[in-house]
């Protein structure tokens, strides 16, 4: 672009009417792309030199090469501003509030993966671009207040969350499985779940399994990996129990986990539990082969022998061959040791699989994971890498000084994350030793994408945040995530946001009464990009608003801050 036509583009933008409206904004078109700045009255476009055109928008200055500008264009219509009181009134909101700093997970931590709930046992899926994790949904409170200190029998939901990052993550809720009023009202529980994707018929069709405490191993589908989940077909129940052939004398028919194999097929593990005098060879383990439809078994399940076997199945197809992997018991001679995780080959998806060794001692001996317990995994390959999910009690440790109802016996676990060495040739995975595994957790993949929509309960931190499921008219069916339930100080942060191309305005859908906003701490000295007036009409509604002072770039840290009783649905910046 040659400086007459630079010259009479920007006089083309009428900068009187531009810089006199805050709502209006500019789009420099640069090899294609575009740049967006929010205009008001004290920025500025300068013409700084035959090759420079500088934007002053929000104190901060961005040049372009003219040789490479396309055009520069008013961004019109301007953007609708639903606030009905000034930017400086909605300020003031902020004024007499304090917001802690301070979180029980550590701004800058990737472990555990939540901040704001429990949840153990967890199993990772990956579909697409997208790694989802379920988890068996420990939590403090039955539904009636009443404190639980300790034992599972009050756990009938699977919590689910799912990430394109590995460090900011979407809640999906702690969806209803089992009980009166869920989809598998036959089970008393639903525990330590696993889920498999796989095209029928020409579709995509999501399955959950789930164990009924002890008794049996259950199934749901859905369209979609969050759910809602519902029975495969009518009056279906177990899909492994007592009385199916060879699996009356496994202890604990639970912890299930399934493998799609690449033609197709798929199986399922499962298991646990030591009979008496048989601590060196429980023979508690099982594996079977899936039905085409996922719902149904082929043949009689076989019997695997890994030794010293508690718990927790898992099962990983690398380099050809078959890793079954699981939790080893409380023997004190045991050969993997106590409570660790250990695996086994095998060159046939049903066996016979040969002992290899332990790869991950139990997260209790890392001193940063809040003491001992069972010691639970998933192995995931996702973008190139592996990774072992697992839980810890970090969490609760840290709640345990502001908490007087966590007793010692209550299993409150939460998932973290670490990254694996695999030799994805021979088959085989290097020891992580818990002391290797960090409260830091594992690096940020890709950089966070604001102008997608957003779900509310998308978070790497927070503080004062809770979540819950709503499946009212089967509407969530369309919906990524549960909503994100805030209070006058609460906050939310998300990592290493990408702003690439500015922000001219932001778009969200919420309910409550306050106001929200988006800046990049959480001291009153932080300058607002936006800030959005929710008013109290008892119904989620859509707000729009101007966004100003916002940097172009990656913001390392993205904080969303609540002057009221308010719950965040979705967001977009545009």
């Amino acid at each position: 672009m040659k400086k007459y036509q630079v010259a009479a583009t920007l006089l083309a933008l009428c900068p009187a009417a531009v810089m006199g409206q805050s709502s209006r904004s500019i789009a420099v078109w640069n090899a294609g792309e575009p740049s967006y700045f929010s205009i008001n009255a004290t920025d500025s476009l300068k013409y700084e030199s035959d090759e420079t055109l500088a934007v002053y928008s929000g104190g901060v200055r961005e040049s372009f090469d003219t040789r490479n500008i396309d055009s520069v264009t008013v961004v019109s219509p301007a953007v609708t501003n639903t606030n009905s009181r000034s930017d400086d009134e909605l300020a003031a909101e902020f004024s007499s509030l304090t917001f802690s700093s301070t979180a029980y997970k550590k701004v800058g931590n990737g472990n555990p993966l939540m901040g704001h709930k429990f949840g153990a046992d967890p199993f990772a899926m990956v579909d697409g671009d997208r790694v989802y994790i379920y988890m068996t949904d420990d939590h403090l409170y039955k539904d009636n207040g009443e404190v639980i200190k300790e034992g599972y029998g009050d756990t009938r939901r699977i919590s689910i969350i799912s990430s394109e990052d590995l460090v900011n993550w979407s809640d999906h809720g702690a969806q209803p499985v089992a009980g009166s009023g869920a989809p598998a009202s036959w089970a008393n529980n639903s525990w330590a779940p696993c889920a498999a994707h796989k095209t029928i018929d020409g579709k995509e069709k999501y399955f959950l399994y789930f164990a009924d405490n002890g008794s049996g191993i259950g199934v749901l589908t859905a369209d979609t990996p969050y759910g809602p989940w519902k029975l495969p077909k009518s009056g279906m129940k177990q899909l492994i129990s007592r009385s199916t052939p060879n699996c009356g004398d496994v202890t604990w028919l639970f912890d299930p986990a399934v493998l799609v194999d690449d033609d197709g097929k798929a199986y399922l593990y499962f298991g646990g539990g030591v009979p008496d005098g048989k601590d060196s060879d429980p023979g508690t383990a099982r594996c079977v082969q899936l039905g085409d439809d996922m719902i149904s078994i082929v043949g009689t399940p076989q019997k695997i022998n890994p030794p010293y076997l508690f718990e927790d199945s898992g099962i990983n197809k690398v380099g050809g061959k078959y890793l079954y992997s699981y939790c080893s018991n409380w023997t004190g001679n045991s050969n993997p040791g106590v409570a660790k995780i250990a695996y086994m080959t095998s060159d046939s998806p049903l066996g016979p699989f040969r002992y290899v060794g332990a790869i991950f001692d139990n997260p209790g001996d890392a001193g940063w994971a809040g003491g001992g317990g069972n010691n639970h995994h998933a192995m995931f390959e996702f973008q190139g890498k592996y990774y072992m999910t697992y839980h810890t009690r970090a969490l609760k440790s840290a709640m345990r000084k502001d908490w007087p109802d966590i007793a010692d016996g209550a299993e409150l676990r939460s998932a973290c994350l670490s990254e694996m060495k695999v030799d994805t040739v021979k088959g085989t995975v290097t020891k992580l030793n818990a002391s290797q595994t960090s409260i830091t957790g594992v690096a940020q993949i890709r950089n966070f994408n604001p102008y997608a929509n957003v779900p509310g309960a998308t978070m790497a931190w927070e503080r004062d945040i809770t979540t819950s499921y709503d499946n009212v008219g089967n509407k969530f069916s369309k919906k990524m995530s549960c909503p994100a339930h805030a209070k006058a100080g609460s906050w939310m942060c998300l990592s290493n946001v990408d702003f690439k191309n500015g922000a001219v305005g932001l778009t969200l859908k919420a309910k409550g009464k306050g106001v929200i906003k988006f800046c990049n701490g959480t001291s009153k000295y932080n300058k607002a990009f936006a800030l959005v007036e929710v008013q109290d009409d008892g119904n989620y509604k859509t707000y729009t608003v101007p966004v100003s002072n916002m940097p172009i770039g990656v913001s390392k840290k993205l904080y969303i801050l609540f002057s009221g009783d308010i719950s965040l649905e979705s967001w977009s910046f545009f």
